[in-house]
């Protein structure tokens, strides 16, 4: 038995505490190319390539009957720029594969699988030759065979089966009439801006060819969840499908048998993964507010019986972010998957004693977690220093976790990995702020190091140990000599209302300060080298290198990715806007909008000032943080006479997800830091099967540039 939870009250209010322990139990690890390569020549660094070909474990669901674990491993296809997502099934019994369906290209890619109620086989959303719109598909493991279960005229989603496994749920968007979509698809016609389709709530029964329509009309269901005896369902209903239009949403519950459908919530915010208790008297849900409704809180949980008025919070004196939560098997209180800063843990609120028990404690984050109340069973991946996140199941919290799968059961022989501490220093009011610190592989104390400075996206999160994600690439970093740190900033979550609420009224307060004096707390323990600091972040993370750049010239290079640079035109450009007028005290278009303050924590006003040479990224197709925002700030500090190259990714999103944008922008990154930072060439490295040799290259050679 290895013990990883320790226990501790580690500075937690009102939280009772109890140690958790991993029990280790031996599962045949699978063959990684880049893993089991590294490992034959001992310990290496970690590449660029290999963090990105690092396969990544997701959606664990463990059988009706816990006997199987179906989980996503994601593959790297170079040749296809794509990161697919295949199924793996286990046997816990015998740890052995069980033979699941072959994909139909090698660019599809899975989500979620949702099981049957009697274990027999799973659903899966496909789109496959023949279909118009993603259907529901139907995999059994005992014939191996894959069937289609749905011909929706639009395409399915967030699938979700009844009890007796006769029928199923799904959302879909409300149907266009023919002509018109047919204009639009072939360019007669354009959609109007910021009016996505609602989806209604569907029922399948298996076997029969079409679904029937329970809920659809003008509004969209957001999302639902099925009481545990199957009568009725509890959704989440806005006047919209936009991001915004949530925050003007209700709870309803719907009686099955009886067709009929009942108001609960009558208020002004977001309630989110909302469930019906056991015994359907009460309901409870996540939300963004305080035990008066006013908003801009930490993620707290509620709950109400059905037929009050109003819901109760349950914790708010508590540093806790709540982000899942499940009830019980008897109703008598819940479980919370819970972020308190550097560590997500599994909490229990008991609601006669009003005790919120720590189950879990150690230095890493619990992640895609569930739980069976049939089973009484808890799944979730684990992501610490040392491991990227393998799925462990409790079947009994007293007796600990066992881990289920081994994929990365050989990743510290075949990678020097960094050793992470958290570290703890007073911002401005002497408040204690809370940070992440890698070592560069091999640091011997009395060593000064380059440090990389990544401040969290959010900016409504944290940093957390692990944090092994492709933007931050940390194990990259460290291989190199780099120190990173990771400081968890006033305006972010897991430290309590008072400090996540530090924003409102102006986003750069505190924020900035809290970083700085991070930089200088490591400078004056010896560890960080003052003549070589980098600064780089994505998205509310590139919000804050944007600014960093204009307040100090000490960063010898930075990176700034997706983030804001003007604060009227992301407001208005941006695909959401709710979140953030409570940071400048309302819209910018408002009647005495309040324009000063948008100007004034616009990094763009004080961009003159920029003398740190500064990469920016941003994706074509990014709707939260348009490229706009990137461009304004690149033409500012061009202007201003810093190093400057700003580089827009075809055809992606908020978050870069081709393999080959990702490589490029390590690479990018490491050879600019190098440049900047240190005075030394960096050689890109590159996937030689991924790229043909130019002329006078042998085959196979990787080849780099500076």
């Amino acid at each position: 038995m290895v013990s990883l939870f320790r226990p501790g009250r580690d500075g937690l209010a009102l939280i009772a505490v109890r140690s958790i322990v991993f029990l280790s139990i031996l599962v045949p690890a699978i063959a990684v190319p880049s893993i089991a390569s590294a490992g034959a020549r001992g310990p290496q660094a970690m590449t660029p390539v290999d963090m990105v070909e690092l396969p990544r474990l997701r959606a664990p669901a463990l059988s009706p009957d816990g006997t199987m674990l179906l989980y996503l491993r994601s593959e790297t296809d170079w040749a296809e720029n794509a990161i697919v997502n295949r199924y793996r099934l286990l046997d816990l019994e015998t740890g052995r594969d069980l033979p699941v369906f072959e994909p139909a290209s090698a660019a599809e890619s899975y989500g979620p699988g949702v099981w049957a109620p009697d274990s027999s086989g799973f659903i899966t959303l496909l789109t496959r030759e023949g279909d118009d719109h993603r259907q529901a598909y139907f995999y059994s493991i005992a014939d191996g065979a894959l069937q289609r279960l749905t011909s929706h005229p639009a395409d399915v989603d967030d699938v979700a089966w009844a009890p007796d496994g006769e029928s199923f749920y799904f959302r879909a968007e409300d149907q266009r009439e023919e002509e018109t979509r047919r204009l639009v698809e072939e360019g007669w016609a354009i959609d109007p801006y910021d009016a996505a389709r609602p989806a209604g709530l569907w029922r399948q029964v298996v076997g029969l060819e079409k679904a029937r329509p329970l809920v659809a009309g003008k509004d969209h269901i957001r999302e639902y969840a099925i009481s545990r005896d199957g009568a009725r369902i509890l959704y989440a209903e806005a006047p919209g499908a936009l991001i915004d239009d949530r925050h003007r949403g209700e709870l309803w519950l719907y009686d099955i048998a009886a067709g009929k459908r009942r108001r609960l919530t009558r208020n002004d915010y977001h309630e989110d993964a909302a469930k019906l208790s056991p015994s359907g008297d009460a309901f409870a849900f996540i939300a963004q507010v305080n035990g008066e409704g006013e908003y801009y809180y930490e993620d707290n949980l509620f709950v109400q019986a059905v037929g009050d008025s109003a819901p109760r919070v349950l914790f708010s004196q508590t540093s806790i972010q709540v982000l899942d939560f499940h009830w019980d098997a008897a109703g008598d209180g819940f479980y919370i998957l819970g972020n308190i800063g550097l560590r997500t843990e599994l909490f229990y609120y008991g609601l006669e004693e009003g005790v919120l028990t720590r189950w879990t404690q150690g230095d890493h984050v619990l992640a895609d977690w569930s739980y069976d109340p049939a089973l009484d069973a808890h799944t979730a991946r684990v992501v610490s220093a040392a491991s990227p996140g393998e799925i462990y199941i409790a079947r009994d919290l007293s007796r600990g976790f066992e881990s289920a799968t081994s994929d990365y059961g050989g990743i510290a022989d075949a990678y020097r990995l960094p050793r992470q501490e958290a570290v703890r220093w007073r911002g401005r009011g002497g408040v204690e702020i809370e940070g992440l610190l890698a070592y560069p592989v091999g640091h011997r104390e009395g060593e000064r190091f380059p440090l990389v400075t990544i401040t969290h996206g959010g900016p409504r999160a944290s940093s957390q140990f692990g944090s092994w994600n492709a933007s931050r690439y940390l194990p990259v970093l460290t291989g190199l000599g780099y120190g990173v740190f990771l400081p968890n900033h006033r305006g972010g979550t897991g430290y309590g209302d008072a400090f996540m609420r530090d924003m409102v009224g102006g986003y750069f307060t505190n924020a900035q300060d809290d970083i700085l004096r991070g930089v200088d707390y490591l400078i004056d323990r010896g560890l960080a080298d003052p003549d070589r600091l980098i600064k780089m972040g994505w998205s509310a993370g590139g919000h804050m290198t944007n600014k960093l750049i204009t307040l100090t010239d000490r960063f010898r290079a930075a990176s700034s990715g997706a983030g804001a640079g003007e604060w009227v035109s992301m407001y208005g450009e941006s695909d959401t806007r709710y979140g953030r007028t409570p940071w400048f005290g309302g819209p910018p278009w408002s009647r005495d909008a309040p324009l000063d303050a948008y100007r004034d924590q616009s990094p763009i006003t004080r961009a003159w000032r920029v003398a740190t040479p500064t990469l920016f990224f941003v994706g074509e197709k990014d709707l939260r943080v348009p490229p706009t925002q990137s461009i304004l700030m690149h033409r500012a500090v061009k202007a201003a006479g810093a190093p400057t190259a700003l580089y827009i990714a075809e055809d992606e999103p908020h978050n870069f997800r081709k393999p080959a944008h990702q490589l490029f922008k390590i690479n990018t990154e490491l050879t600019w830091f190098a440049r900047h930072a240190l005075g030394v060439a960096y050689a890109p490295v590159l996937p030689a099967a991924a790229y043909a040799p130019p002329d006078g290259a042998a085959s196979g050679e990787v080849v780099g540039a500076e």
